[in-house]
């Protein structure tokens, strides 16, 4: 059954340009949409965009349109790339497709998965032996239960250059996080914020309900067999912990993951956070999507969004 909206009101900037009737389909509202505005999209309070995917019944109220903005100098064009809605996928991509669920946590038998996991722990440095380094709690572990896994996930490669990259095996694309911590970041539980200051990742837990959980248990709930404990201090250590944890790198090496990839996944779990009732609609955080990129790359991935 389609989805209906409320009796809503369509406004592009202050003008009110369609109203609608009640339990009209959001299919047949797109499509008037579309004649009415060529190329424009509706968007909720939020700043989301409105589809025939949106999963999650929408209340009475008034809907945004937004439409690209004609521009021929570079400081339009740069204004357009850093709009919030940038990296919060357009129509075109459904959005729903990207959640982070459940479904989407990294198994071993993902195509790839072992080679991809070992090449993210030797490029971070993070491989020490028989042990390797977690970037999030700092510890050094049995490396099995270090996990080098696609922050943008591997099963939507053929996506990845809306994001700027070409390859989902891009080195960038991944972390080495122990375990516990890369369940929690694949189902929307942990994400990371950025502060421009100091220019750290800061780990953040969307769940309220896992911040007493020991990490530990977490590891042997997901992995079973294969889990090795840790050191001692670390089988204590709870979610609670790791939140506003900030993320630790090799200072002689060079290499950070995708900020625009980790701002996608932390824009996705605020999402999904708020419909479970884990964070209010108030919680947010300041977009962090670029790399230090020149205009020319900033527009590529801007243009890709939109087609």
């Amino acid at each position: 059954m389609s989805k209906t909206l409320g009796p809503v009101a369509l406004k592009l900037g202050d003008e009110v340009v369609v109203k609608i009737r009640t339990d009209t389909a959001i299919k047949d509202l797109l499509e008037q949409l579309d004649k009415a505005c060529k190329g424009g999209r509706i968007q909720d309070a939020d700043g989301f965009d409105v589809t025939a995917h949106y999963s999650q019944d929408l209340p009475e109220g008034e809907y945004a349109i937004k439409q690209p903005t004609a521009g021929t100098s570079d400081e339009v064009l740069l204004a357009l790339v850093e709009i919030k809605s940038l990296l919060q996928v357009h129509s075109v991509l459904q959005l729903d497709r990207f959640m982070y669920t459940e479904g989407k946590v990294t198994r071993k038998t993902d195509p790839g998965a072992q080679l991809f996991s070992r090449s993210i722990k030797a490029q971070y440095g993070a491989l020490q032996g028989s042990k390797c380094w977690c970037l999030l709690t700092n510890a050094i572990l049995p490396s099995s239960t270090v996990i080098g896994s696609h922050l943008f996930k591997w099963e939507w490669s053929e996506y990845v250059h809306l994001l700027g990259f070409e390859n989902i095996d891009d080195v960038k694309n991944g972390l080495p996080l122990w375990k516990p911590l890369e369940w929690a970041f694949d189902t929307s539980r942990l994400c990371f914020t950025f502060d421009k200051n100091s220019e750290r990742f800061i780990a953040k837990i969307m769940d309220p309900s896992i911040l007493t959980k020991k990490l530990v248990d977490i590891g042997q709930e997901k992995m079973g067999s294969d889990w090795k404990s840790p050191p001692y201090p670390l089988q204590k250590l709870t979610f609670q912990d790791i939140d506003n944890r900030l993320l630790e790198f090799d200072p002689g090496r060079p290499l950070r993951p995708y900020k625009r990839v980790l701002n996608f996944q932390a824009r996705q779990a605020r999402t999904y956070a708020i419909r479970r009732g884990w964070q209010p609609a108030s919680w947010d955080f300041e977009d962090y999507l670029t790399e230090g990129m020149d205009l020319s790359e900033k527009l590529k991935i801007w243009y890709n969004s939109m087609h």
